[in-house]
């Protein structure tokens, strides 16, 4: 299943963010931890919450072919699944803000919750660690998710950016 170009924009578009990190940018270079709650795609649950960090570097990094870690190096011969395809992680690109990304850490659950009780459980466990870096993103396709962490980034780097 392909999704269009004009898809893609009206879930870029209709992404709502709810929280942003408000400390751990710096100029050029983030680490921006996220959750991202959307309608579940899984009969028999409500809501997925997908909770991830992603490194932005403040430049596009050009590095030898053989300084780029193989799917051997990161998960070791023996322990690859046959049955699993992949996942990418891609970023579409923002017109001159050139930065790398890349994704270190993701969970994704299925909840019974509602896409809103979801949010509030996010929001209170955030408050009571007092962490202040998370992000929080309510992403309208869940299958689509990433097109929302996309639109989380372009939001941290525009107001970098814009100064």
């Amino acid at each position: 299943m392909s999704i269009s170009p004009k898809e893609m924009w009206e879930i870029f578009q209709h992404t709502t963010i709810v929280r942003r990190p408000t400390y751990g940018i710096v100029r050029g270079y983030h680490e921006l931890p996220y959750i991202c709650l959307g309608a579940s795609l899984e009969g028999g649950f409500a809501s997925t919450r997908v909770r991830g960090r992603v490194q932005v570097s403040p430049r596009f990094v050009i590095r030898p072919q053989h300084y780029v870690p193989r799917y051997e190096d990161v998960f070791g011969e023996e322990n690859v699944d046959a049955a699993l395809i992949g996942r990418m992680f891609g970023v579409l690109g923002f017109k001159h803000k050139p930065v790398e990304c890349s994704s270190e850490f993701l969970e994704v659950q299925h909840l019974s919750d509602s896409v809103e009780e979801a949010l509030s459980a996010s929001m209170d466990e955030l408050d009571r660690m007092e962490d202040i870096t998370t992000g929080v993103i309510i992403t309208p396709n869940s299958r689509y998710y990433l097109i929302s962490i996309e639109r989380f980034i372009a939001s941290v780097l525009e107001d970098e950016f814009s100064m």
